[in-house]
């Protein structure tokens, strides 16, 4: 028995200690990995930037990932970035070079790829769109990573509600169309439950989240290039087709689609959905950036919302591609986004004339 205690003794103060070395040792070898950027050739020809800013946008884009904020109503958004490269801030969205004074305002709203994930302020479908218009329009970019239809709608209704400006609304959906809820809601439940849980039951609801975040658990992840959380798997952007069965995945957007429309009519608010090119299906990727298993995906699910009576359908513009397409798996290349942006304004042309 004393050497059981004394066996259990070492393993804690070992454990103890491992947690302490991985604690003050994970933030140097975090420092010296933003020393450089993880792109291939492919991405920076396409990126057009030297090493050392290519170092400088690989940690404005993806440093911060993950650390996203909670606003009600919305589940998460994007945090306030600052730099040389990427921009953004909760009230206007990823930064644009727009005029000084604005005689009409169109608002975009969409996921990563309306945000511009891999591409820089100047790259973005937003701001090619802006270059475009001359005539005192100010276009605002408030695509975040990972929304959907459902939260566009949301944060339209926010804005709505906070009187901001619009009178031209454009969405821009596909690749991250799911049923309900949002990325890291299984987290935010969890956080909730343990706060309305009997005092005395905390601890089994809260012993799960609190191995999971030990210092130990999260460099392993790392190590296996795990997500650092594991999110809904039955609500995975990636494996829907309808929704328990019941509900098929266009019709579902339809509906979202009907509503927004609604919104705009009583606000006396033009409205545009577009439904986006999607790799696999559209343009130009290479097997280095996407693998075969999420193309198939990515194709089932554009053959599943093509079949959307409501929204316009863009895809076709990429399909004369020579050159590569998207940046990564689903983001676009700076060229693609440009080609998005001049297509939009032709819809969009005679509506704010």
């Amino acid at each position: 028995m004393k050497n059981f205690i004394l066996i259990l003794f070492n393993t804690f103060i070992f454990f103890l200690i491992i947690n302490i070395l991985i604690v003050f040792s994970w933030p140097i070898y975090s420092k010296y990995k933003s020393n450089k950027h993880n792109f291939i050739d492919e991405q920076i020809k396409l990126l057009d930037l030297n090493d050392k800013d290519l170092v400088t946008f690989h940690n404005e884009t993806w440093k911060n990932y993950d650390k996203f904020r909670f606003i009600p109503f919305l589940g998460h958004s994007e945090t306030f970035r600052k730099g040389k490269f990427v921009n953004f801030n909760e009230e206007d969205g990823r930064y644009i070079v727009r005029p000084n004074q604005c005689k009409k305002y169109v608002h975009l709203y969409g996921g990563s790829t309306t945000f511009g994930y891999n591409v820089t302020d100047k790259q973005t479908i937003g701001s090619y769109l802006q270059n475009i218009l001359k005539d005192g329009t100010c276009i605002f970019n408030h695509g975040r990573a990972y929304y959907y239809s459902k939260q566009e709608n949301n944060l339209f209704l926010n804005h709505l509600e906070n009187r901001k400006k619009i009178d031209l609304a454009i969405f821009i959906d596909g690749v991250n169309e799911r049923c309900g809820g949002y990325e890291y809601q299984n987290h935010i439940n969890n956080s909730f439950s343990l706060l309305v849980e009997r005092p005395y039951k905390m601890w089994k609801r809260s012993l799960n989240t609190f191995l999971l975040t030990l210092p130990i658990s999260q460099f392993v992840n790392s190590l296996k290039g795990s997500n650092r959380w594991i999110n809904d798997n039955e609500n995975n952007i990636l494996n829907i087709s309808s929704c328990k069965n019941k509900i098929l995945l266009n019709d579902l957007f339809d509906t979202r689609i009907k509503a927004r429309e609604a919104i705009c009519k009583e606000n006396e608010i033009k409205c545009l959905s577009f439904l986006q090119p999607m790799a696999g299906s559209h343009g130009v990727q290479i097997s280095k950036l996407l693998s075969k298993s999420k193309e198939s995906k990515l194709i089932e699910k554009y053959n599943i919302l093509s079949k959307s009576k409501r929204s316009i359908d863009i895809g076709y513009i990429l399909n004369e591609d020579r050159s590569l397409s998207y940046i990564d798996a689903v983001h676009y290349s700076p060229q693609s986004n440009k080609k998005i942006a001049e297509e939009i304004y032709k819809y969009i042309n005679k509506i704010i004339s």
